[in-house]
């Protein structure tokens, strides 16, 4: 079986994460695998996918992503012709509607996946792609229950709706150097949280948690925000005007050492105000890193109801700073919970457990396509 998965964003995030993890799940299963990510046209430009598809030895081409919608269309459709693949599999909006309509001009069986909530808004505009999406398209993969309950409501064609869970390659417990980097003793508490700088991500929230939970506890916290974006200059500005000590308050920008930095946590936290299925919540969980998050999207169904971490209110800096009290005033109970958290992550989300499913989806559409699934 040979797979086109195409996707048109070349940033680093949960979706792109997942992308690529996916593609080397399904090859070791012995799927072909051709990606089709975005031609880089400024040297400037930001451009984590290609580098993170060379690493793992993944077979990739380009396409141009400028340009009018038709000329995307077309170069999406060259591809398709190029390739001859068996399915093609998409991912986000914009290549989910654009994949689905080539699809349909060479009558390939065409998947995609809906990674969050933020697409599905209900506009004139993706009411249409979610409409054209449903009718062109096999299937429609959501990344988790609370998407699959958004999409229901702008899709036309409920019954082509699935969840599959997002995979993650598990990280290792291993002596981390992150702390002496940024001169931070290994006897304070370290507070994390990985994202995009983006307002979705809710990370002003955390930011005036964190002030007020270093009134009570000044000499034991910090906090380390690990990722790039439109945000970082406004959190700097209220960092300081929140009175938090700069050294305090670690803006570590974009890294390719997660599992590092995740090893020098104590406590992560998930301060967003929209998630599909958070890759990075995972990956905590995945080292026995106590999590406390707000109940928005898929986050419920992987904390499940306090089970394996704590919940809070979205956009409410008060039950995040509450929440990380109770966790300076008792670890042990929050270390219990992740205990358990690591060992659930480890059996359910696993990059094995993805893949296969999106195995079986890939056959049912040949199937229904009448062709041989080889």
């Amino acid at each position: 079986m040979k797979v086109l998965k195409i996707i048109h964003t070349l940033g680093h995030g949960g979706a792109e994460n997942t992308f690529r993890w996916l593609a080397w799940g399904l090859r070791l299963h012995g799927i072909e695998v051709i990606a089709a990510i975005p031609v880089v046209g400024d040297a400037h430009q930001e451009n984590w996918i290609t580098q993170a598809m060379e690493e793992l030895e993944l077979p990739y081409l380009t396409f141009d992503t400028t340009g009018s919608p038709w000329q995307l269309l077309r170069n999406i459709t060259a591809v398709i012709d190029l390739v001859r693949p068996d399915i093609v599999h998409s991912h986000l909006l914009d290549s989910n509607f654009y994949s689905a309509l080539a699809c349909m001009s060479r009558s390939v069986p065409h998947i995609c996946t809906e990674h969050g909530e933020v697409s599905l808004e209900k506009t004139t505009v993706n009411k249409v792609k979610y409409g054209m999406i449903s009718v062109c398209s096999r299937c429609i993969v959501c990344v988790s229950k609370a998407v699959e309950n958004n999409a229901s409501g702008i899709v036309l064609i409920k019954s082509k709706l699935k969840t599959i869970y997002n995979g993650i390659h598990f990280m290792e417990k291993k002596p981390s150097s992150f702390r002496l980097e940024f001169e931070i003793p290994e006897d304070a508490v370290l507070i994390g949280n990985v994202g995009n700088l983006y307002p979705v991500k809710g990370q002003k929230h955390l930011v005036r948690a964190f002030a007020e939970l270093f009134k009570s506890f000044p000499a034991d916290v910090y906090l380390v925000l690990v990722g790039r974006g439109g945000e970082r200059d406004d959190l700097l500005a209220l960092v300081c005007e929140l009175g938090i000590p700069k050294e305090r308050v670690i803006f570590a920008g974009f890294r390719n050492d997660i599992q590092n930095i995740m090893n020098s946590l104590d406590l992560y936290v998930q301060p967003s105000l929209s998630e599909g299925h958070p890759v990075a919540v995972l990956e905590a969980m995945s080292l026995g890193v106590p999590v406390i998050a707000t109940a928005v999207g898929g986050i419920p169904e992987i904390v499940d109801h306090d089970r394996y971490g704590r919940l809070v209110t979205p956009a409410s800096w008060e039950d995040l700073c509450l929440a990380m009290a109770d966790y300076l005033r008792n670890p042990e109970a929050f270390q219990e919970k992740a205990s358990l958290a690591r060992s659930r992550v480890c059996y359910e989300f696993s990059i094995e457990k993805m893949a296969l499913n999106y195995i079986d989806t890939y056959q049912q559409a040949l199937a229904e396509r009448g062709k041989r699934i080889i």
